[in-house]
């Protein structure tokens, strides 16, 4: 068992370092959504997209206790995050009913988010979120996974692109 946390801490690691970052690629030339200005506590406009923040996440962590949660912070502009996209809705696919699986795009509009999803459906829950989410969980790369438990309490935070298999094994070990 240790040596499978190892080999998870090593390969997190190595994945960490193939984070976007929000100072690179097309971000840099718009000033950096990942450190954009705190959005509006709002509503999704046409109600397709909810929007997340801290309070949202409180209560749908405690709207959905008794099951381990995985939290993707991610965004259209990034090319890791479109990356690991195909792994996490074969997780949603296989481990579904095992985990509440959240992709949460802190795009700088919502616009963007929609305009992305129309032209790349996912199968996966969508939600739209704010900088504050992201700030209170230290997101400084995407994307990042955030774990928690069944009670709803964080145990892990870790930017990179996690490959499927590493995924399963996660949400397994969350519900032994």
């Amino acid at each position: 068992m240790k040596k499978l946390w190892l080999i998870i801490a090593l390969a997190l690691g190595l994945l960490a370092l193939t984070a976007c970052s929000g100072e690179s690629g097309d971000d840099a030339k718009t000033g950096g959504a990942a450190m954009a200005p705190s959005h509006a506590a709002v509503a999704s406009t046409d109600g397709s997209h909810p929007f997340m923040g801290v309070a949202e996440l409180d209560q749908y962590l405690k709207a959905n206790a008794g099951r381990p949660t995985m939290l993707f912070f991610w965004a259209t502009w990034c090319p890791s995050c479109k990356q690991q996209i195909p792994e996490l809705e074969t997780l949603q696919k296989d481990k579904g009913g095992q985990i509440n699986l959240v992709a949460l795009s802190v795009d700088e509009s919502e616009g963007a988010l929609e305009r992305y999803l129309d032209k790349h459906p996912m199968d996966v829950p969508v939600y739209w979120g704010n900088q504050d989410l992201a700030r209170e969980f230290q997101v400084e790369a995407i994307p990042t996974l955030v774990i928690f438990d069944k009670t709803g309490k964080k145990i892990f935070s870790q930017a990179g692109v996690f490959p499927g298999s590493m995924l399963g094994a996660m949400a397994d070990k969350l519900n032994q």
